[in-house]
Order: C-alpha cells, then sequence, then structure tokens
C-alpha cells in the first residue's frame, strides 16, 4: 500500500487495513529507513516504491489490482472530508495512482502549485475573463461566456499568478436541473447538451446534469500545462464531492490531444457542436450506471477495461440493456467482491443486462439468482467443479484473502490463481449463454456455502 499511495497517512491506514493495529503498523512504517517522515506523512524512497510495486505486481496481480481499488476508494473519502481548497491537493494525490497509465503530456502532477492561486470570479474579472474566451474560442463563445457570467457567476474559476489579481486563466462548471430557453439561444453547446440528455437520459426528480463549460488559457488554447491542470482537478473534486448527479459532461477543442486520455477515464465523446467554424467536443458519463464510489475502484484496477456508461438509446437505460462485453465482464467480477454487501447491487450495470428481465419487481434478488444459477450450472464437470470451489470458497465463503481461500481449498496458492482465473472466465461464459428467465427471486443466502 506504502508503494502504490503518494502519501500514507493514518486514516489512509485506517480505511484500507481497518482499525486493527493502525497505530503500531504507522509507528513501525515511519521507524523503517527507507520511509521519509514529512508533514504531509510517510513517502517511501523512490527506488524502494518503484521496486515494491513491480514485484507485488508481477507477484499477484489482483491482489495488486484490489489494494490500488481500496487506496482509490480510500482517496474518494479524504477528498470528500476535507475544505474545498484542500481538496484540490487530495486530487492530486488520489492522481498519484495512475501516474503511470499516461495522459496529455503527463497532465497530472500530484504536486502543489504554489505559484498559482485557485479563486472565485470577481466583478472586475470579467473584461479579462470576455476577452481570453474571445482570443481563444471567438466571438461566440465569448458571448455563451457573457451569459453564463450573468446566470451563474459561482461557477466561474479564476487562476492568477501570486502576486497578481489579473486573471490568468478561468474555467466553469455549470450545474443545470432543467433546460430554460434562454440558455439554450445564448450557448449551442448547452443546446446540444439538452437535447441529448432529454433523448436517452431525462433527469428525475432531484437530479441535475454537471458540465466543465469553460477551460480557457491564453497562448496555447487547452494545452497540458499547471493551470489546465488545475482546472482537471477542480473537475474531478467536484465529481467526487456533489450528490445528485445524474450524468457528467465535459468539453474540449482539442479532441485528438484529450479523446483518448478521456475514454481511458470512461467519458466517451458524445456530441460535436460548430461554434464560429470550430468544432466543441463533449465527452460524457452517465452515473446512473456507475456510481463514484464503483468508479475510482474500477480505474484504479490496471487490467480492466474503462465502462463506457453513456447509453446510446433512450431504451438503453432501461432493464434490457444489451451492455458492452468490457461492462458486463467487470460487472460480473465487481457482484462477486460485492456478494457479502448487496446494497452494491442496487448499482451494478448488471441490473441493464439480460440477466434481469424487464419490469421485475425485485431486480436485486433476479441478478444475484441469476449469478447463482450460473455457479450451479459450472458443476457439469470435474473442471466446473473446480471453478465452483474456487469462486464459493473466495467470493461466497468470504475467505479474507486469496492466500486464506487456497489454504480452504487444501492447494497450493499458484494452483488456486490459476483455477480461480479459469473460474471467473467459465462463470462469465456460462452467465453470457443463459437464458433470459422470468423474475424468481432468490433469497441472497441461496449460494451454497462449502
Amino acid at each position: 500500500m506504502v508503494a502504490q499511495a503518494y502519501v500514507t497517512r493514518e486514516p489512509l491506514l485506517r480505511a484500507v487495513l481497518g482499525d486493527e493495529d493502525t497505530d503500531t503498523v504507522f509507528s513501525w512504517l515511519r521507524q523503517l529507513p527507507f520511509i521519509e517522515a514529512t508533514p504531509e506523512g510517510l513517502h517511501p524512497h523512490d527506488a524502494v516504491r518503484a521496486t515494491r510495486e513491480a514485484d507485488l505486481r508481477w507477484r499477484d496481480p489482483e491482489r495488486y489490482d484490489d489494494g490500488r481499488a481500496r487506496i482509490s476508494l480510500a482517496g474518494l473519502q479524504a477528498v470528500r472530508g476535507v475544505t474545498v481548497k484542500e481538496a484540490l491537493l487530495r486530487v492530486a494525490e488520489w492522481m498519484f495512482l495512475f501516474r503511470n497509465q499516461g495522459g496529455p503530456d503527463d497532465l497530472h502532477n500530484y504536486r502543489t502549485h504554489p505559484h498559482i492561486e485557485d479563486t472565485p470570479l470577481r466583478a472586475e474579472d470579467v473584461p479579462d475573463v470576455l476577452r481570453m474566451a474571445e482570443e481563444a474560442e471567438g466571438p461566440a463563445s465569448a458571448a455563451a461566456v457573457s451569459h453564463w457570467v450573468r446566470r451563474q457567476p459561482e461557477a466561474f474559476r479564476v487562476h492568477r499568478y501570486a502576486g497578481s489579481s489579473a486573471p490568468a486563466s478561468f474555467m466553469a462548471i455549470l450545474r443545470l436541473d432543467a433546460p430554460l430557453p434562454e440558455d439554450r439561444a445564448e450557448d449551442p453547446v448547452i443546446a446540444a447538451v439538452w437535447d441529448l440528455v432529454e433523448a436517452v437520459a431525462p433527469l428525475r426528480p432531484g437530479e441535475h446534469l454537471g458540465i466543465r463549460r469553460f477551460a480557457v488559457q491564453p497562448g496555447g488554447h487547452q494545452r497540458p500545462s499547471p493551470l489546465m491542470e488545475l482546472t482537471s482537478r477542480r473537475t474531478i473534486g467536484e465529481e467526487m464531492r456533489t450528490h445528485g448527479r445524474a450524468v457528467t459532461f465535459t468539453v474540449f477543442e482539442d479532441a485528438d490531444r484529450w479523446g483518448r486520455y478521456l475514454a481511458e477515464a470512461g467519458m466517451p465523446e458524445v456530441a460535436a457542436v460548430d461554434i464560429d467554424g470550430r468544432q466543441q467536443h463533449v465527452f460524457g458519463r452517465y452515473w446512473r450506471r456507475q456510481t463514484v464510489e464503483q468508479w475510482v475502484q474500477h480505474r484504479a484496477r490496471a487490467a480492466l477495461t474503462p465502462v463506457a456508461t453513456w447509453p446510446t438509446t433512450a431504451s438503453a437505460s432501461g432493464p434490457g440493456d444489451q451492455l458492452p462485453l468490457p461492462a458486463f465482464e467487470e460487472g460480473v467480477l465487481e457482484a462477486l467482491r460485492t456478494w457479502h454487501t448487496p446494497r452494491e447491487f442496487a448499482t451494478s450495470v448488471l441490473l441493464h443486462s439480460r440477466l434481469v428481465p424487464p419490469g421485475s419487481p425485485d431486480p436485486v434478488a433476479d441478478l444475484r439468482g441469476a449469478i447463482v444459477t450460473a455457479l450451479d450450472a459450472l458443476q457439469i464437470d470435474p473442471a466446473g467443479v473446480k471453478a465452483h470451489e474456487a469462486l464459493t470458497a473466495t467470493y461466497i465463503a468470504a475467505s479474507r484473502t486469496h492466500k486464506a481461500a487456497a489454504r480452504r481449498l487444501g492447494v497450493p496458492y499458484g494452483t488456486y490463481r490459476r483455477h480461480l482465473a479459469l473460474a471467473k472466465e467459465r462463470l462469465i461464459e456460462q452467465l453470457l449463454r443463459q437464458p433470459a428467465t422470468t423474475s424468481t427471486p432468490t433469497p441472497p443466502h441461496s449460494l451454497p456455502e462449502e
């Protein structure tokens, strides 16, 4: 854990390891010769960090991913547990987990930028903000900025260099809960976004959409820089801290630079709008299919394909939706990992798959029942019996660790790992070919214990 987290503090240890012996473990860590105790917390030496992380990933990839997922979830909790100002640094520490996954010219830097201040919009900033918008994106974009400055001034953040009151760049994250005619008329991007939302993901009572509408800096527009990095941190932090958001959008003109990075984060391009002859590319995320908690854990698992949650048609938000194969596979694995926390099933992507009948009165029970049926169906040959035993010992009997599951099965750890990997594949294959069933709620404890 210490090798993967940017900095280790006692709350992180407690979140990942539990309350047991947290004080003892932290005190032991800080005495190690390759651990540096700083005002931020504990940092391992760079060479030790790289060696330990590479070794664990080689020895036990699944344990490596599980650890990353727990650290990522703890990072989310840390972002939510501090002030808005402190959240920017906590987001940067969370992003340290993804430092080797690439991005637009290594966008995310976990360090602070003391020479830049992130501040609210002031009345005297407006002329400079409008000028920057027109120079970077044209008069129509500047007109849209002018509209939103009047309509939602609190949505804007202005970056200034320390010691200067002049704006160096600005951004705006809008919060919208209803399509107003004046918003559509003044901002073509917002008009396109509302058309999209109303077609495929209508908001429900109490929900809203969020859109990082503007990110403007002078010179090389939207190039990676400390200014753009702070914009990204602010955007991610708001997603982590905001409740009731059904859909999220972010807008970039430079899709070539940012498109792959956003796709890897689970945000595909969903629209493109022409403004003054320039294409504004809109990328979207649908939080009903993957909660923030699920996203941060999934994002941290190195071997997984990103879940592109955006529905393609209105029917895609219904219970009969055919999920893309990567999303289906990850949904099955997530269901196994969270088998003993049934509330997690209420947000499972598999609720939108063929495993749950349309109009089901109890979709969670039907989903668990479908997994029970598939697991039982594995026992048709000796290999299937081993798959059933491996999955049951690991997830259903809830062995504390994979090594404990191997001991429970009475097999060497290496053999257990092979059995478990094949078992997951067999279960997914069984669920894919399993015929759709009518609603037959199954008690959550019906899976056999060993």
